[in-house]
Formats: structure tokens, sequence, C-alpha cells
């Protein structure tokens, strides 16, 4: 990766977690409707859904898929999400008020951290002379966020799905954060947490790329996401920190 000239690094599970997990707040909700629930049993939900669909996923966008968002369908996502956990844990009633608590719960901005070396990295890699933007899946309302995380300061531009209409792993994104960086695929390397919107897309963009597990604060915690995806463990890394080495 010695030509890389840029960093593209995904918002969520990269740079900053909820102290409240997605899994923990629908764990609530669905507690507070009377369906005693672990944050375990949602987040093994959705997983197991995540893998059973992951193959045809990739078929599909490897066949010319493409990708769209907006606020609205980014919404509808979690929106979604919660009416599997809710029919599977057998919540009869009151769906949309649940959505209402949970949204106000999971994000809540005051829920967000950044992860602990993350100031330190980001200034270091500025240092190299990096050009740095994050490119993330995420309602437009994200640039305001990342500035009250005051991480603001450290990045040349943001690629919003929301905004642009387009969301990872679509190719058309990636291309999207090159031309703010004005840089070639091979001279941008992309960190995210997820291995289809951010490595499958990644690589189908031509950029180079890192898979970030971080254990606990991951979006599943109790899950790898490099497993069983046949990837090089040199293109893991555990927190921004080993980005740095790997350049």
């Amino acid at each position: 990766m010695k030509s890389v000239r840029a960093i593209t690094l995904d918002l969520g599970w990269t740079l900053a977690y909820p102290h409240v997990s997605i899994w923990e707040a629908f764990a609530a909700v669905c507690t507070e409707a009377g369906v005693a629930t672990r944050a375990e049993d949602c987040e093994q939900l959705i997983r197991s859904l995540s893998n059973a669909t992951q193959e045809e996923a990739e078929r599909q966008f490897h066949n010319g898929a493409s990708y769209s968002d907006s606020d609205e369908e980014f919404a509808v996502m979690f929106t979604k999400m919660g009416q599997v956990i809710f029919g599977q844990r057998g919540v009869a009633d009151g769906h949309a008020e649940l959505m209402e608590r949970f949204v106000h719960w999971f994000w809540d901005e005051q829920n967000w951290r950044v992860f602990p070396e993350v100031h330190d990295a980001l200034a270091a890699l500025r240092a190299r002379g990096l050009k740095l933007g994050v490119l993330s899946n995420a309602p437009s309302t994200l640039p305001g966020f990342i500035e009250r995380l005051g991480l603001m300061r450290y990045l040349d531009f943001t690629v919003v799905s929301a905004i642009e209409g387009v969301k990872k792993p679509d190719r058309r994104i990636f291309a999207a954060a090159l031309s703010r960086a004005g840089v070639a695929p091979h001279e941008t390397l992309h960190v995210g947490d997820m291995y289809f919107e951010d490595i499958v897309g990644g690589r189908a963009a031509g950029v180079n790329t890192l898979l970030i597990e971080r254990g606990r604060q991951a979006l599943f915690p109790s899950y790898r996401e490099s497993e069983g995806r046949n990837l090089d463990p040199h293109l893991v890394v555990n927190d921004l920190t080993a980005v740095i080495d790997r350049l």
C-alpha cells in the first residue's frame, strides 16, 4: 500500500460506536412491550438472516445490481429490521411506537462514542500527508454528527449515502469519494467494518481495503466479520493504529 495517497473510512463501528448497542436497544423495547428479550436474541436473528442472504446478495452485486439511498430509505432499513425482530419475538402490537422509542434511544447522539485511538490515529495519518474522508451509508445529518463528535477537523471530505443517493457496495459511491479526494483507485485505501459493503464494494471499485473488527464494540459483537470470508489476515485490523502499521 505504499502508493496510497487517500484513506476513506466508514463511520459507525469503525470510528465511533453506540454505548447502547443496536441489539440492546431492540431488546429493551421488546422487553418493555412485555416480551422478555436479550440483546443476543436480536443479534443472532439478524446475523442469521444476513448470512442466509449473503451469497445471493453478492451474486446480484456482481451481476450489476445498483443500490440507491435517501433519508427515507435509510429509515426503512431499520423499520424492516424491527419488523423482523418484533415478529420473531412475538411482539404483536404497537410496532410504530416501538420503533420511535428505538430510534430515540439508539440514534441519540449522546449514545455514541469515538473509539479511544481514533483522534491520535487520524492526526498521525494527516501528518503523513494523506487525504482523509468519511465514506458511510448514513442519513444526510451525518456531517453535522461528525462535527459534534470532534472528527471533522481531520477530514478533507465526506461522502454520505443519503446525500449522494447511492450507497455501498455500489461502485458509484466509491467513485464519488475518489473524485473528492482527487486520486486514482489504486492510490486509495478504504477501511470499514462490513464485508459486503466495504470489502466487496471497495474491491469492485478497484481500491485497497482493510476490514476492521472492533470486538465487543462491533455491529455484531458475538461474531467475527472476517469468519468464513477467506480474507488474508494481513487485511484485517482491530483498530486504526493497525491501519498505520499496514501502510
